[in-house]
C-alpha cells in the first residue's frame, strides 16, 4: 500500500476544494465572454430604463398647510382638545361624544356633504369666477389619463354652485371627483407631542393642489364654526326676533299715550285718568323689558365671538410648489441585474451544452 491513500467522497457530497474549483473556473468563463456579459447587462439596463419612462407617472405637486383650530370656550376643551384626539394626540380630556373629537372627525373629513360644499364653490381664476369643479376637470388630468375613454366627462360642465339644484348627472360626477380627491387629501397630525395639524394635497398642477388646499381647508373650517356656535346663533335668533317684537309693541304703547294725552289735556274724570295710567305702565315695563332684551342681546353676541374657534395658519403654502418626479431607480437596477444573470446563466449553460455533445459524439 502507498503513504498517500486517496479518499473518494460520495457523489451527493462536495468538498470544499470542488467548490472553490467550480468558482474559478465560472471566474475564468466570465473572463473569458466578457463581451457577451457587457451587451447582455447593457440590453438589461436600456430595456429597464425604457420600461421605467414608459409606465412612469407625470409629475406632482405638493401643498401643505400646516394649521392649528381652537375654541376659546372653556367648558368642554374647544377645538384644539378636539382636533388634537382626532389624531391621537392626548391631552388628559375625557373621552368625548363629540361630531369634532376621535375617530368622529376622520370620518366627517371625508363626507359627501363638506367635499359636495368644496367642490360646488366658486372660485376666482385669472379675475373670473368658476365652480371649483368644473376647474378640477381641467387641470387635474383626470379627462386625459384615468377617463380617457369617457366621452361624457370629456365636455361635461357644472352649471350649478348648489347640490340642492344639480342634476343626477352633476351629482354623479361629484362621486367621480371626490373618489379621485380622497386618497390625494390628507389631514395628519405629524407630531404627536403638539396639536398641529398638517394639510397635505397632492394633484399634477401646482395652482390646482394650492387653491384646492385652501378651499378644502376653508370649507372645515367654516362647517366647523358654524356647527360650534350653532346652539348660540339659534338663541341669538330667538333674542333678536324678541328685541324686535318688544320695539314694536314699545313705539305703539308710546304713541297710544301720547294720542291719549293729547286728546284728553283737559279730562278730570277718573275713569279717564286710569287709561292713561296704564298706557303709561304699560309703556314702562315694555321699555324696561325692551331695555333688557337689548342688554342681552349685546351680552350674546359678545359670547357668540367667544365661543367662536379661533382658526390660525402656523405655515401657509405658497407657489411655486417643486415638481416631484418618480426617480429612475427600480426598474433599471432590475433590467441591469437581470440582464446580468442572464447572460451568465447563458454562458454557463452553453458551455455545459457543449460539453455533453463531445461526450456524445465521443
Amino acid at each position: 500500500m502507498s503513504a498517500k491513500q486517496h479518499t473518494t467522497l460520495p457523489e451527493d457530497q462536495f468538498s470544499l476544494e470542488d467548490i472553490a474549483l467550480k468558482v474559478v473556473k465560472l471566474k475564468k468563463l466570465i473572463a473569458q465572454n466578457w463581451k457577451v456579459i457587457l451587451i447582455s447587462t447593457i440590453v438589461g439596463t436600456s430595456c429597464g430604463l425604457a420600461w421605467e419612462l414608459i409606465t412612469r407617472k407625470p409629475p406632482v405637486y405638493t401643498a401643505t398647510i400646516l394649521f392649528n383650530m381652537e375654541n376659546s370656550n372653556s367648558s368642554g376643551g374647544g377645538g384644539l382638545s378636539d382636533l388634537a384626539s382626532a389624531f391621537g394626540v392626548n391631552t388628559g380630556a375625557a373621552p368625548s361624544s363629540n361630531l369634532f373629537a376621535g375617530e368622529n372627525f376622520n370620518e366627517l373629513i371625508r363626507t359627501k356633504n363638506l367635499y359636495n360644499r368644496a367642490l360646488l364653490t366658486k372660485v376666482k381664476i385669472k379675475g373670473k369666477e368658476e365652480i371649483f369643479a368644473n376647474y378640477f376637470l381641467r387641470k387635474s388630468g383626470i379627462r386625459e389619463i384615468e377617463m380617457d375613454d369617457d366621452e361624457v366627462i370629456q365636455t361635461f360642465t357644472f352649471k350649478h354652485d348648489a347640490f340642492e339644484k344639480c342634476t343626477v348627472k352633476e351629482k354623479a360626477h361629484l362621486r367621480i371627483i371626490q373618489n379621485f380627491l380622497m386618497p390625494l387629501t390628507n389631514l395628519v397630525n405629524e407630531s404627536k407631542k403638539a396639536s398641529f395639524v398638517t394639510l397635505h394635497v397632492i394633484t399634477r398642477n401646482d395652482t390646482l393642489s394650492d387653491l384646492w388646499a385652501h378651499l378644502y381647508l376653508k370649507t372645515i373650517t367654516n362647517f366647523y364654526i358654524e356647527t360650534k356656535t350653532k346652539k348660540t346663533k339659534d338663541l341669538l335668533n330667538l333674542v333678536e326676533r324678541r328685541v324686535d317684537s318688544l320695539r314694536k309693541e314699545l313705539y305703539y304703547t308710546q304713541g297710544a299715550a301720547a294720542r291719549f294725552a293729547d286728546q284728553n289735556q283737559q279730562v278730570i274724570v277718573q275713569q279717564g285718568l286710569i287709561q292713561q295710567q296704564r298706557l303709561s305702565t304699560n309703556s314702562s315695563q315694555l321699555q324696561s323689558l325692551y331695555f333688557e332684551a337689548v342688554r342681552s342681546l349685546d351680552n350674546m353676541k359678545f359670547s357668540m365671538v367667544k365661543e367662536s374657534p379661533l382658526f390660525t395658519i402656523i405655515d401657509d403654502a405658497e407657489l411655486p410648489y417643486p415638481k416631484e418626479i418618480d426617480r429612475i431607480t427600480k426598474g433599471t437596477i432590475i433590467g441591469t441585474v437581470l440582464g446580468l444573470f442572464l447572460s451568465i446563466l447563458y454562458i454557463v449553460f452553453s458551455k455545459t451544452f457543449g460539453k455533453i455533445a463531445q461526450k456524445t459524439e465521443e
